[in-house]
């Protein structure tokens, strides 16, 4: 899923190229990625968000969607890994083309819940690949803005 792609403001507008590249100009803007999904009708619908949050002069973002059959997906693992390399493709392409750092949100939980036993492999991808991680309820953009945008 590149920067290239198809990219939608809040609104459903496409964002072209020039205003997204312009987001990731602003000198003191901070820029988090993630990923949600939910099973709609028999597919998978995946969002990508892009939040860039300027201190002082509030924030915005952009997302991206896609849809997987049901069947592409077959348990709760594989679906958490596609989330968590969507996010991780998209901040390493902001890395490179931008030469910025995003933190990546991940929808995982710690303690008993389903996403736990999957939550030390999948930051320990995001981190090891030099970017930093937060998960519920520090990750707001995957828990909120995507699982509003996967809806």
């Amino acid at each position: 899923m590149p920067l290239t792609g198809k990219w939608l403001w809040p609104s459903g507008e496409e964002a072209d190229q020039d205003s997204t590249a312009k987001l990731f100009s602003e000198p003191n803007c901070e820029i988090y990625v993630g990923t949600d999904s939910h099973l709609i009708g028999g597919v998978w619908i995946f969002a990508t968000v892009i939040a860039i949050h300027n201190p002082g002069h509030g924030g915005r973002f952009i997302f991206s969607r896609e849809k997987i059959e049901k069947n592409n997906i077959m348990h709760l693992g594989q679906r958490l890994s596609e989330e968590a390399m969507r996010s991780l493709v998209v901040a390493s392409e902001i890395k490179q083309e931008f030469g910025r750092d995003p933190e990546v949100h991940l929808d995982l939980s710690s303690g008993k819940h389903k996403s736990s036993k999957f939550t030390k492999q999948l930051t320990s991808l995001i981190s090891s690949s030099g970017f930093k991680v937060q998960i519920k309820p520090s990750a707001w953009v995957s828990s909120s803005i995507a699982d509003r945008s996967a809806r």
